[in-house]
């Protein structure tokens, strides 16, 4: 009799190590195909990666402009959500692109000096292009910290 009952409960943990198992297999498949879809919106992390850093670095220019990460996460999620949803997905990617790129722009703009507007708009520009690699990092560096010796 007691052998019986070992047996039965051997067999519901084989039953329950193979739904595991099955479950576990069906996860790392789910886990794949998330990263491959996270992977398609690194453009859109990008951009919102240079837009950051564009807007810390204002902090440079005049101490007034200081923004916190927490203003800059919720603004980036808003766009997010309110942005255009077109059906396909290279089209999808650059209406985030231009929508967060613009909405920055706009919202920051609000609170900078007119006389810094232009430099802001300059440094959204370059640090985009510096980003896509259309210029070249050692020139950039001479025209903005000047010759070093080197040639």
């Amino acid at each position: 009799m007691d052998d019986e009952e070992l047996i039965n409960t051997l067999d519901a943990s084989k039953d329950t190590s193979e739904a595991v198992n099955q479950r576990m297999a069906q996860s790392k498949v789910t886990a794949e195909e998330i990263d491959r879809t996270r992977e398609l919106y690194r453009p859109v992390a990008k951009r919102g990666s240079v837009l950051y850093f564009v807007i810390a670095s204002l902090a440079n220019i005049d101490p007034m402009y200081q923004y916190s990460l927490e203003f800059f996460i919720k603004l980036f999620k808003l766009r997010l959500e309110k942005a255009p949803n077109p059906p396909e997905l290279e089209e999808r990617l650059r209406s985030l692109v231009e929508d967060i790129t613009q909405s920055f722009y706009i919202n920051i703009c609000r609170g900078l000096f007119e006389k810094d507007k232009l430099l802001f708009s300059y440094l959204i520009a370059a640090n985009i292009k510096l980003e896509a690699k259309e210029i070249n990092i050692r020139e950039w560096n001479f025209f903005t910290r000047g010759p070093t010796g080197e040639i």
